[in-house]
């Protein structure tokens, strides 16, 4: 069995590449790398293939209409090849593979993310949608609003979550398996941590709530600080207003770290939060469609204050991992925020059972399990050279 997948990015650390990176890489366990080619869309210089699959050469640096059209063109003269499956990791590729399956009678796959699959799709993307053997969202929430805003039946789609590539698991667990809350705790410091693109754009991810918060987190947590990693170009606004809240002091602007420096501060900081707020846009929605970062907060064993609404609410166990509330309350974020700070026993608890939960069905693993059902689910065949993974 051979598969194309279409991509837009494989390359930078951004969500759809990273989960592009690990379905592949999945997928390259289950039948072998040589039969798991990969095509960006973005992209410098050639193609570097990892261990587990193969990357072919990119076709751009710069988004154009142009370069949509060779990324097409190419694609159609990869169809030949003789690939028995397709699979695009972002909607606006659908068209494509559509064109593929046109042509050449390749089944294919799309996922759905967030932001880019709530509103109503072009005509171009429902044109492919229909003819797509498998729509996969990565939430519930995500599938729920795919159907009622574009009527996409619900027997035609599989969630399947976002998953941590188990190297990267195993670097976020402590490595003495407690969950690390207590020797985060022992410090002077209390440090609530988020992650995320910080930008006008994903200004929904409630940095800005958590800054407002901080005033009353410090009344009763005067020793709390709030880390920040992430770069782009909404970080002036949320400084301007950690001094307009006179907390400039506490909050720490980290921009873009290595991977190992992220790893640190997982394992380093109190609490994760990220409050996202989703609302209706465009006749569509806006906010988060699920956080992989509550995930790689949780695997390194800590409490996540997540949100009520959107994705977000389906990475986080109410009272369980953490605590989700409201997003668009200041009082409700300090509320949580206080409470874990200042139980370490239960944020103990929530932290060890965040990383089991997470463990058993957030990475790598957990995906090779579930890729095999739904290959056989539709039909096409597949010869494991790992025994389910």
């Amino acid at each position: 069995m051979r598969i194309l997948i279409l991509t837009p990015d494989i390359y930078t650390r951004g969500g759809i590449a990273r989960y592009t990176a690990t379905l592949a890489s999945a997928l390259g366990d289950l039948i072998g790398p040589e039969n798991v080619d990969v095509q960006p869309l973005l992209g410098a210089g050639g193609g570097e293939s990892s261990p587990k699959y193969r990357v072919l050469d990119p076709i751009t640096s710069r988004l154009t209409a142009a370069s949509k059209f060779r990324f097409a063109a190419k694609a159609l003269g990869l169809g030949p090849r003789k690939y028995d499956l397709t699979i695009c990791t972002h909607i606006g590729l659908s068209p494509v593979a559509g064109l593929v399956r046109l042509l050449f009678g390749t089944p294919f796959w799309v996922t759905c993310h967030g932001r880019e699959a709530w509103p109503r799709f072009p005509a171009d993307v429902r044109w492919a949608i229909a003819r797509a053997d498998l729509v996969l969202p990565i939430s519930r929430f995500t599938a729920e609003t795919v159907a009622k805003v574009n009527g996409v039946p619900q027997n035609k789609m599989r969630v399947l979550y976002n998953a941590i590539p188990d190297n990267f698991a195993a670097m976020l667990m402590p490595s003495n398996g407690a969950n690390g809350f207590a020797a985060a705790s022992n410090g002077k410091e209390k440090t609530i941590l988020s992650v995320g693109m910080v930008t006008k754009g994903n200004a929904y991810k409630g940095y800005d709530t958590v800054i407002q918060a901080l005033p009353k987190v410090l009344q009763t947590v005067p020793n709390a600080r709030y880390q920040i990693v992430g770069d782009g170009d909404d970080i002036d606004r949320l400084k301007r207003l950690a001094v307009e809240t006179g907390v400039e002091g506490h909050v720490e602007f980290k921009g873009s770290i290595s991977d190992a420096d992220l790893m640190a501060c997982y394992r380093d900081c109190d609490v994760f939060t990220l409050p996202s707020r989703t609302t209706p846009h465009n006749g569509g929605w806006h906010g988060e469609g699920f956080g992989r970062v509550y995930v790689e907060a949780a695997l390194a064993g800590k409490p996540v204050v997540g949100s009520i609404g959107g994705g977000a609410a389906e990475a986080v166990l109410h009272e369980k991992t953490g605590l989700l509330v409201d997003p668009m309350s200041v009082s409700d974020v300090a509320q949580a925020l206080v409470t874990l700070l200042r139980n370490p026993e239960l944020s103990a608890r929530m932290g060890a059972e965040g990383q089991r939960w997470a463990s058993e069905n957030f990475t790598s693993r957990a995906l090779k399990h579930q890729l095999p059902q739904l290959l056989a689910e539709k039909k096409l065949r597949i010869q494991t050279r790992l025994s389910q993974a």
